[in-house]
């Protein structure tokens, strides 16, 4: 796809959004969009130094626009920063990765739909950058291990990849594979979610009315589940 139909198809995304959305600088960082269910607002924060224009950027903006509309049309916990409850704050930077991938899940299946051209070629290219890093570098950081098993699993689905890993991978990529991403509902995140967290964290989660507004919260689990 020509930047040109790129900027126009980010054009008309952002269009279709029904939000106000505010655009604030931030000093460092890629764009991201940050939605407020309570206000119904959308923040765009955007690097002070706008980066070189390009395909790398405008697909992170075209992303973050996915979680933007999905936050509107099924639910706020498809955007970025929406409230957790009963978590310890320790225990955020290893949730984290698991909320964004599953969100993710949902997120590129929307893209495969918007543009799928562009995404079929770009999931190629994180395919081989993905398998490369997971048959010869170190163990990866927990972030890192959850975007390679969603890279994976978007390319069975979508490049109908052969793989052949065992133990802890496979059963992550199983858990993506086994909710399916079309027609994404509140229920399938929550369940993948929780598929994910029951590969070995002490806890899982449930949405629960707070005010107005539905949270995640986190419950501690016995060993067996």
């Amino acid at each position: 796809m020509k930047t040109k139909k790129l900027k126009n198809l980010l054009k008309k995304i952002r269009d279709d959004l029904s939000w106000p959305v505010q655009e604030l600088p931030q000093e460092s960082g890629p764009i991201r969009i940050f939605s407020n269910p309570s206000t119904c607002t959308h923040t765009l924060y955007l690097p002070e130094t706008p980066p070189q224009e390009g395909p790398a950027h405008e697909l992170l903006y075209l992303h973050e626009l996915g979680h933007a509309l999905l936050c509107e049309r099924v639910h706020p916990f498809f955007s970025n920063g929406f409230p957790l409850a009963g978590l310890d704050k320790n225990l955020l930077p290893a949730v984290s990765p698991v909320l964004n991938a599953a969100g993710d899940w949902f997120v590129g299946h929307w893209f495969m739909e918007c543009a799928p051209a562009l995404a079929m070629e770009e999931l190629n290219k994180e395919y081989e950058a993905t398998v490369e890093l997971m048959t010869h570098a170190e163990l990866p950081s927990v972030e890192k291990f959850f975007v390679a098993v969603l890279i994976i699993a978007q390319s069975v689905k979508y490049l109908k990849k052969k793989v052949n890993f065992s133990g802890f991978l496979d059963s992550a990529v199983q858990a993506f594979l086994s909710v399916p991403p079309e027609n994404p509902t509140v229920q399938k995140y929550e369940k993948l979610v929780n598929l994910l967290l029951a590969l070995g964290a002490p806890y899982r989660c449930r949405r629960v009315k707070s005010g107005d507004h539905e949270v995640l919260e986190f419950y501690p689990v016995s060993a067996g589940g």
